[in-house]
C-alpha cells in the first residue's frame, strides 16, 4: 500500500543514517525555533500501489502549510503544523473523478534530525511521527468528513545560509477509523524554512561564582565610642 511504502522508505533512510560512524553529540542547541511556509501537493487518488502519482496531485498556486518547530535536545524536536488543500475535480480522488472541495489538517509531530550525526552544513534529513486530524469538505462518499490520522514521514532541509533553507517533506497519513483504506493519503510539501537561535541577551543560568557570598567575618570598628569618651575627658 502507499502508506506502507512510505513507512518502509522512512525506515530504510533511518537505518542507513544510523549505520554511519557514531560521533559525540553535545547538548548544544542547533537552533531554538524553526518556522516554515510551504506549498502542498496532496496524493489522495486511492491507488495503493503508486505512491508517487504525479499526474493526480492536488495543488494550488499559493503556499498553504505553516510549520512551527521547537528544538528540544540532541536532534529531537516537536512540531505543530496546519495545512490546507483544494481538490481538483479533473484529477482522481479515491479512484473517482469529479470530486471537488477542500482538505484541512492539523498535526502534531515528534521529529528527529540527523543534522549533527552527518556533521553537514547543508543537508539536514529528518523523520517525523505523530498524530493529526484531517477534515474533508468535499463530495467523496467513500470517506468520512472527520478523520484522525497516524502520521509517518520524512524530509530534507537544504540550508542555503545559516538560518534560511529549502524544505522537502512527504508524510503518509493513515486514517485511524479505517486503517489503510479510503481515508489514507500522502501529503507532500515544498517550502522555505527559517531557524533562529535563543535570545543571547537573556541569561537565566544560575552561577555560583556569579552569586558567590563571602563567608569571611568582617571586624566592626567602633570609632564613635572612642571619640565620645575623649570628649567627655576633655
Amino acid at each position: 500500500m502507499k502508506v506502507v511504502f512510505t513507512f518502509v522508505l522512512s525506515m530504510f533512510v533511518y537505518t542507513n543514517v544510523k549505520a554511519q560512524p557514531t560521533k559525540f553529540i553535545t547538548n548544544k542547541d542547533s537552533y531554538s525555533w524553526m518556522f516554515g511556509l510551504s506549498w502542498v501537493l496532496t496524493d489522495d487518488d486511492g491507488d495503493a500501489y503508486n505512491p508517487f502519482s504525479v499526474q493526480n496531485l492536488h495543488t494550488h498556486l499559493f503556499p498553504s502549510k505553516i510549520t512551527l518547530d521547537k528544538y528540544i535536545y540532541n536532534g529531537f524536536s516537536t512540531e505543530a503544523l496546519i495545512a490546507y488543500s483544494k481538490y481538483n475535480p479533473e484529477k482522481i480522488t479515491n479512484t473517482q473523478l469529479g470530486i471537488s472541495g477542500s482538505l484541512f489538517s492539523i498535526d502534531f509531530h515528534g521529529k528527529y534530525s540527523f543534522y549533527k550525526l552527518l556533521n553537514s552544513g547543508i543537508l539536514d534529513p529528518y523523520i517525523v511521527t505523530g498524530l493529526g486530524v484531517s477534515v474533508r469538505n468535499n463530495e467523496d462518499t467513500k470517506v468520512q468528513a472527520l478523520s484522525p490520522t497516524l502520521n509517518l514521514g520524512l524530509g530534507l532541509n537544504f540550508w542555503i545560509t545559516q538560518n534560511i533553507g529549502l524544505q522537502l517533506n512527504s508524510t503518509a497519513k493513515i486514517g485511524m477509523i479505517d486503517f489503510f483504506e479510503s481515508s489514507d493519503y500522502i501529503q507532500h510539501s515544498v517550502g522555505i524554512v527559517g531557524r533562529f537561535d535563543s535570545l543571547k541577551g537573556s541569561d537565566n543560568s544560575f552561577s555560583k561564582s556569579k552569586y558567590k557570598i563571602s563567608k569571611r567575618r568582617k571586624k566592626i570598628k567602633t570609632y564613635n565610642k572612642k571619640k565620645k569618651k575623649k570628649r567627655d575627658d576633655s
